[in-house]
């Protein structure tokens, strides 16, 4: 088993807040969502910018990045006993995690397919910012989501990237590169197809030209005009 995931107070109140609603919301059978998902070049600002926009639309929205998920996932193939005996696993993610558990073992090959079934069931509880993992297809069938893709020049992701790991210019493309390819390969065996067409989304974005807060803005103008929310 590999190391528990930490979070912040305030990430870990937000998750408190949302699986409160979500639990409301999945016992009275209402409608799928609402829902955001963020797909992004690597070295976009999807993670601040789902910060942000989590911020403005106050409790109990959440953001749901690719930790939660592959934590939530990871545990779905161990029992709820194991979970509990986990020391360091916050409270509010063993709540969580017991809402996705099927009791079942799963293998090691099946990691894949709890991840995508995880993302489905986050979004259809609600009030939730999806940040990778694939969200824009593993939701394909369900209603009430907002589709977001950021992009940027790669100069600007580098730049991020270096910026925030402290590498050398160098460093910071050849990682950036590494891990779009990774991405990129992620979304092949998800859906075997790429994320580069527009038609995929509701809105595309350039972070380059952006920031996280202009972005969030205008995402909260679009999700209000489409009647997600009030």
């Amino acid at each position: 088993m590999t190391r528990d995931y930490v979070l912040s107070l305030n990430d870990e109140a937000r998750l408190a807040a949302w699986h409160r609603q979500a639990q409301a919301h999945l016992s009275k059978g209402l409608a799928d969502g609402p829902c955001i998902t963020i797909s992004r070049e690597f070295g976009c600002q999807a993670y601040p910018l789902a910060k942000e926009l989590a911020t403005r639309l106050g409790e109990p929205w959440a953001v749901v990045d690719r930790e939660v998920l592959q934590e939530v996932a990871k545990k779905s193939g161990f029992s709820l006993e194991q979970i509990e005996k986990s020391r360091d696993t916050p409270a509010v993610l063993k709540a969580i995690f017991a809402m996705f558990l099927d009791q079942s073992h799963a293998e090691e090959t099946k990691i894949f397919e709890h991840l995508r079934q995880t993302v489905c069931k986050f979004a259809s509880a609600g009030n939730c910012i999806i940040v990778g993992s694939g969200g824009v297809y593993a939701t394909r069938e369900i209603q009430n989501i907002f589709h977001v893709r950021l992009v940027a020049p790669l100069e600007f992701r580098v730049g991020t990237i270096a910026e925030k790991l402290q590498l050398t210019n160098a460093q910071a493309t050849e990682h950036v590169q590494l891990h779009q390819k990774q991405r990129d390969d992620f979304i092949h065996r998800l859906a075997g197809k790429s994320l580069e067409s527009p038609l995929n989304f509701h809105l595309v974005l350039n972070n380059g030209l952006l920031s996280p807060q202009q972005m969030a803005k205008i995402i909260e103008a679009g999700i209000r005009q489409k009647g997600m929310i009030e």
